[in-house]
């Protein structure tokens, strides 16, 4: 990738992610639970036996009331990543003290073996993974934080379902993607949701 891609990728990142942190946290509240509700009535979320989900960072779409929700749904199973040298991993969580101060100061489940969602999960059920990210387009391409954690993730688990929970304000006319760079299945705003 030239000098040039990089800098312009970073400059668009950052004016993004400007926008999302310019929201108040009373703001981030409201359009969150937008965005949950929203979510809630997308077949794949309804139809899910596993649901991956994030801990949310800084400024992101809140996602711990949601994950709070869903351990109250004894028809979902809930898992969690966790950084595991340049990669993510997630694993089953039952509850929030399944969780330890991890990679960034993020939430991470404790990471036992046992608990690890596999391949074969993926094929086996209906599974939908809920994507972080800094900015979005309405052709469901997607930057995240210049790591890779999730591209990486998604091209080794095909059959996943993917949700990006995104502030409208994160939407942008175009996002330069990459080969190696996964759109979503759908984005999911207070305003609605680009398939």
């Amino acid at each position: 990738m030239e000098k040039s891609e990089i800098a312009s990728k970073m400059e668009i990142r950052n004016k993004y992610l400007n926008y999302r942190n310019s929201l108040s946290l009373g703001e981030r509240k409201e359009k969150s639970s937008v965005i949950w509700k929203v979510l809630k009535q997308e077949e794949a979320f309804q139809k899910a036996q596993s649901v991956l989900v994030y801990m949310d960072y800084r400024s992101e779409v809140m996602t711990t009331g949601l994950v709070q929700e869903l351990f109250e749904d004894t028809t979902k199973r809930v898992f969690a990543p966790k950084v595991e040298g340049m990669d993510i991993h997630f694993y089953e969580v039952c509850s929030m003290d399944d969780f330890l101060e991890g990679y960034q100061g993020i939430r991470e489940p404790a990471g036992n073996l046992e608990k690890r969602f596999t391949e074969q999960m993926a094929k086996e059920r209906n599974c939908l993974i809920l994507v972080p990210g800094a900015v979005f387009d309405r052709q469901r391409g997607r930057m995240g934080y210049g790591k890779g954690f999730y591209d990486r993730y998604l091209a080794t688990m095909p059959e996943l379902h993917s949700a990006a929970l995104a502030y409208t304000c994160q939407i942008a006319k175009h996002v330069p993607v990459d080969e190696h760079d996964i759109r979503m299945d759908m984005i999911i705003t207070e305003n609605g949701v680009i398939k």
